[in-house]
């Protein structure tokens, strides 16, 4: 697995995109906005931007028996397996979507932890 390593700063800065499409979904909803953190470790399990073949997928990256795979959330649409050089170009740590924010952390591999933002909570008070 090749994963990208950035050297000037500006590349090691988290970025947004806007999720579009509903092969993540349910977890990431057409519109969402997630933020993408090149910095973060790559584990197991999680949620990535990888280049491959020209390509950005966002999609679960998954190792199983020394293969390695892009796999969307929505069983509509289809794995990939990546027979070939790839860079994860970051992990994504956050997402927004109708005004719901959302954090993840990766602990260990396979593991995702999801927080849901209290800024609803107190933006109320």
């Amino acid at each position: 697995m090749d994963i990208h390593s950035p050297t000037a700063c500006e590349d090691k800065e988290p970025f947004a995109l806007q999720v579009i499409g509903e092969s993540m979904a349910p977890e990431f909803n057409d519109g969402a906005v997630i933020i993408i953190d090149p910095g973060c470790p790559v584990v197991n399990g999680a949620y990535v931007l990888a280049a491959y073949q020209d390509e950005y997928h966002f999609r679960q990256l998954i190792q199983r028996d020394g293969t390695t795979y892009l796999v969307p959330l929505n069983g509509q649409f289809h794995s990939l397996e990546l027979s070939g050089p790839f860079e994860v170009r970051g992990v994504i740590t956050q997402q927004n979507h109708r005004r719901t924010i959302i954090h993840y952390e990766y602990p260990e591999d396979g593991m995702i932890r999801r927080r849901e933002s209290d800024r609803r909570k107190r933006k109320g008070n």
